[in-house]
């Protein structure tokens, strides 16, 4: 008896030991700070190998230099490259998000011998060349690296534009190089391209910015080229072709198209290279003038282009399009402007894209009213003599502010023309009349759109438009609707337009004209019932048309309906499943292996349909496999509680990848196969997120004032303990629980994150907010006080110590919120809006748009105007109820703040100081909405951090709220912040 017993403790002692271990690691895990950010990565851009054996994906940290991770799936075996760091893209004005960094571009050849991806400077180069004032032209450029699949080597290629390799073989790559650095009277790729050119991010293959090249728009730059490089992937073989400017490679790799752009303009021209030959260029068009926009058709056995060359000369040349067959040794002219077909006042235009129809017999292209004559220098009015002013007029189509934001898309804009090759025939199909105008995949009838009537309805009601179906053939019209309000998408046959209206799925059958409703019939809803907003509600979306054209599918709340536009039969394709389950199945598209492809745009009914599918009460996630042309319940391949995101396959093989995710668990990549049998971890990005004090995300349920049950999300402490009273934050917005899986990386931002305060020893509550019309402050209130009482009563919140936090339209509501409760310590409310009169007639001028359509039919919900329900304007209007506020207010409203007016914010301050109320607003001189620089993003996260803690949990008072910022010392303050926080 002994015996056993001595043995049962020396098997229980090492799991004794181990649990202590485990116990003392979980005690000893720091909290999350704010110096943690700049090395959290993400993954971008991953890629598969056509056979499925590599793959390759961008890792970088949110500050400073990333890598390429090459990995070979079968041995595990992993090559990384240094990718430098990641520039910004243009801030989106309208949003209260920070813009994405520029990605890389990552392409495997179609032999999976070699991969190639674009690399940016390292961080310190470009900091350098900065701080010594250099020009944008002197400043470090991007490059490539080439990596042999076969060994790893790497080769690197500094000064790098772009690159293509061909789409169906391998062994070859052409890159663009940077011009040299320009100087005044340089020779040769000595002035730069036309601004943004450089900074577009590097393709690889197809047409497009480097295949097409830029259009010269009006007082642009002319443009040089600079080197263009052919090189034997094998061999290592370079051939250099000068003066490129825009260049295209074939599909199947043996032919190389480029466009010359030379100082010496008698060298101009387009010419052709036979790849895998050493013969010289030949020359396919040449002349002094432009060669612009080189695009092939599908099937690759044509390509047309623009060229000026028989007006060069001319103060304004004239585009001319030209079409050169593989056949032939050379292109001709199909289309000018003094052809019969344009109509008059009208040119070709180089400004629009040039496509061909799907069999390749039909050309569309742009033209325009020609430019207005330069200004003859000697004639030019000085600044000082120049009148600045502009008129607003009542009856205008757009308002002035929306007039400046789209000048350079109006002045730059074309009207599609068509020309057909059999008929040698060219035909203008749209113009100031009908500005917009899809074609069919067959080329033969198009869409035409025209709004001129309802444009000023965009500024407070939706988007209208009559349409036409349109003959390319003759160009004639023939009216469709007067004043609709959503899309038509065409089917790839070009026989039927689908199109949602009066809450039903419906076809246009083309020519016949004939609309058949195809959903009115069916006890289904497929507008979204959850619409909360007093316009019109949307569609669950339509998923597409198969290939065919036999079948448009559409969703409704959670299935998805197979509607046969020919009989008008409509089936339920995932048999109800998703109704009696809650899961919402939507259509997954596998990353398409040849996105140029415009077959890849439809549903392939020969394959198994892959659906996602999320269950709308837990937002766990996962994939279907079902059928085209069948009625049963969908087969389940995988499903948990995770975020599972579309996976990308190989060509040629059975190889998914994709992420699976939860808030605790950082979305990684898996790999798998079809069947979704087994899911293999192939990265590891943040592993230092092991030894920080994390948090957890639990799904919480309760009833707001009126009684609708709704979800929301607690979070809380790694380390949690129930017996702890801890203080809570609220962040709202509008419905959230959807992010329950959502991954929250510890980012510096205008916004709590919840990862990083509940590290740090705090509750964040997300609750769902629902809206009754004319009532969204009200209805805030009804939804989140309930759900802080819920998570009260559980005893673990220290109530005297809750806090709230949002952002712009979760700003005014919070703003709202505390002239009708005392419940809050201390609130931080970003870009709100606190007079709804003023506001309404405020301007977005990131789009130049009037606000009145926000609240009339948007997302302020107060569902008409002011003279037609000024009590509703007023009652849900901060400023006229602001002295019953008692709350701390921490307020965020930028100087360039291009969403909500900044006056909003600035009227909030001065009525709290004019009643002495105790407030703190910070300004970050030209930030627009959302912080977009991220010193200003460190700055603001960490004095939020300090308001709130010095309120919730007593820390001491951040010396800028005792003694606040004067104007003259705002500088040295910063300074003194920054060395004191070392964190920007």
């Amino acid at each position: 008896m002994k015996t056993k017993l001595v043995s049962s403790l020396r098997k229980a002692f090492p799991i004794f030991i181990l649990l202590i271990a485990v116990g003392a690691s979980a005690q000893t895990k720091r909290p999350l700070t704010h110096m943690d950010y700049d090395g959290w990565k993400n993954i971008q851009n991953q890629a598969l190998s056509n056979d499925g054996k590599f793959l390759a994906y961008g890792l970088f940290p949110q500050e400073g230099d990333g890598e390429v991770v090459v990995r070979n799936l079968q041995t595990g075996t992993e090559w990384r490259q240094p990718a430098g760091a990641r520039p910004l893209a243009t801030p989106n004005l309208e949003s209260d998000e920070p813009p994405p960094p520029i990605n890389i571009t990552i392409s495997f050849t179609a032999d999976g011998h070699f991969v190639i991806f674009s690399v940016f400077p390292a961080k310190a180069e470009t900091d350098k060349a900065k701080r010594e004032h250099r020009r944008a032209d002197d400043l470090p450029k991007n490059g490539i690296v080439i990596v042999d699949l076969s060994t790893g080597t790497p080769t690197r290629i500094d000064r790098v534009r772009n690159f293509q390799i061909p789409e169906k073989v391998g062994g070859v790559v052409a890159y663009l190089r940077e011009p040299e650095a320009a100087r005044p009277g340089a020779g040769r790729g000595g002035v730069a391209p036309t601004e943004g050119a450089a900074a577009t991010p590097p393709a690889a293959g197809g047409t497009g910015a480097a295949a097409g090249g830029a259009a010269g728009g009006r007082g642009a730059r002319r443009e040089f080229g600079s080197d263009l490089v052919l090189r034997n992937l094998t061999t290592q073989a370079e051939r250099t072709f000068p003066d490129a400017l825009a260049y295209t490679l074939s599909k199947d790799g043996t032919a190389l198209v480029y466009a010359v752009a030379s100082h010496k303009e008698e060298t101009n021209g387009l010419f052709l290279v036979a790849v895998g030959s050493d013969a010289a260029p030949r020359a396919l068009l040449t002349g002094p003038g432009k060669y612009l926009r080189p695009t092939w058709d599908f099937d690759q056995t044509k390509l047309a282009f623009f060229s000026d060359r028989d007006d060069a000369k001319s103060k304004q040349p004239k585009e001319k399009l030209y079409l050169w067959d593989r056949k032939s040794d050379a292109a001709v002219e199909v289309a000018s402007s003094a052809l019969h077909g344009i109509h008059d006042g009208f040119v070709i235009s180089d400004k629009g894209a040039i496509t061909f129809s799907h069999d390749g017999k039909h050309i569309f292209f742009g033209v325009a009213p020609p430019d207005p004559p330069e200004v003859d220098p000697a004639n030019e009015v000085l600044a000082d003599d120049k009148v600045n002013g502009d008129l607003w007029r009542w009856n205008d189509e757009h308002i002035q502010p929306m007039q400046k934001v789209r000048a350079a898309q109006d002045r730059n804009r074309t009207y599609r023309a068509v020309y057909h090759i059999a008929e040698k025939q060219m035909v203008q199909l749209g113009d100031l009349s009908m500005a917009e105008v899809t074609p069919t995949e067959d080329g033969m009838w198009a869409l035409g759109a025209d709004n001129r009537q309802y444009a000023p309805m965009d500024e407070y009601d939706a988007n209208y438009n009559d349409y036409y179906l349109v003959n390319t053939m003759t160009g004639e019209r023939r009216p469709l609707f007067t004043k609709h309000p959503g899309n038509l998408q065409w089917s790839p046959d070009g026989k039927h337009l689908l199109y949602f209206a009066d809450k039903n799925w419906n076809v246009i059958s083309v020519p016949e004209g004939k609309i058949t409703n195809l959903t009115g019939k069916l006890n289904v809803k497929f507008w979204r019932e959850d619409t909360d907003t007093p316009g019109v509600p949307p569609p669950y979306g339509p998923a597409g048309w198969t290939v065919d054209g036999k079948y448009a599918l559409v969703y409704d709340e959670f299935d998805v309906w197979q509607l046969s536009p020919d009989s008008g039969e409509a089936v339920n394709l995932t048999a109800g499943a998703g109704r009696t389950a809650h899961l919402e199945f939507r259509y997954a598209r596998l990353g398409a292996e040849n996105r140029r492809d415009p077959e890849a745009r439809w549903i392939d009914s020969s394959q198994p349909l892959l659906l996602r599918a999320t269950n709308t009460d837990t937002f766990d996630t996962g994939f279907y496999r079902a059928h085209v042309g069948t009625a049963a319940a969908p087969q389940k391949l995988i499903f948990a509680a995770k975020n599972f995101t579309a996976p990308i396959k190989a060509k040629d093989a059975d190889v998914l990848v994709l992420t699976a995710g939860t808030f605790e668990e950082f979305p990684d990549l898996v790999i798998t196969d079809s069947n979704f049998s087994k899911l293999q971890k192939v990265s590891n990005a943040n592993p230092q997120q092991a030894s920080v004090n994390w948090a957890t995300a639990e799904m919480i349920h309760y009833l707001n004032d009126d009684g609708v049950p709704l979800k929301g999300i607690l979070f809380k402490p790694e380390n949690f303990d129930p017996n702890k009273k801890y203080p809570m934050i609220v962040y709202i917005y509008e419905k959230l629980s959807q992010n329950i899986h959502a991954y929250n990386p510890p980012q510096p931002r205008h916004t709590i994150q919840p990862s990083f305060y509940a590290s740090n020893g705090y509750l964040i509550l997300e609750p769902d907010i629902v809206y009754t019309t004319g009532n969204p402050g009200q209805s805030a209130l009804k939804c989140v006080l309930p759900a802080i009482d819920s998570i009260i009563a559980r005893g673990y919140v220290d109530e005297k110590n809750v806090g709230i936090e949002g952002h712009s339209w979760g700003g005014y509501q919070i703003a709202y919120m505390i002239t009708q409760t005392h419940r809050f310590k201390a609130v931080e409310a970003g870009a709100p809006v606190v007079d709804m009169f003023s506001a309404y007639d405020g301007i977005r001028w990131g789009s130049g748009m009037p606000r009145q359509g926000q609240y009339e039919h948007g997302q302020s919900r107060i569902g008409g105007s002011p003279w037609q329900t000024p009590l509703k304007y007023m009652e849900n209007s901060t400023i006229f109820m602001v002295d019953r506020i008692t709350t701390p207010v921490l307020i965020l409203e930028n100087d360039a703040d291009t969403a909500v007016p900044w006056y909003q914010g600035i009227e909030f301050y001065l009525a709290l100081r004019r009643l002495n109320k105790e407030a703190y607003m910070f300004s970050y001189n030209g930030e627009p909405h959302g912080l977009v620089r991220r010193p200003d993003q460190k700055d603001f996260s960490l004095r939020m951090q300090q308001y709130f803690d010095y309120f919730l949990k007593g820390a001491p008072k951040p010396e800028w709220m005792e003694k606040g910022i004067p104007y003259l010392d705002k500088d040295s303050e910063k300074d003194r912040f920054k060395q004191k926080t070392g964190i920007y």
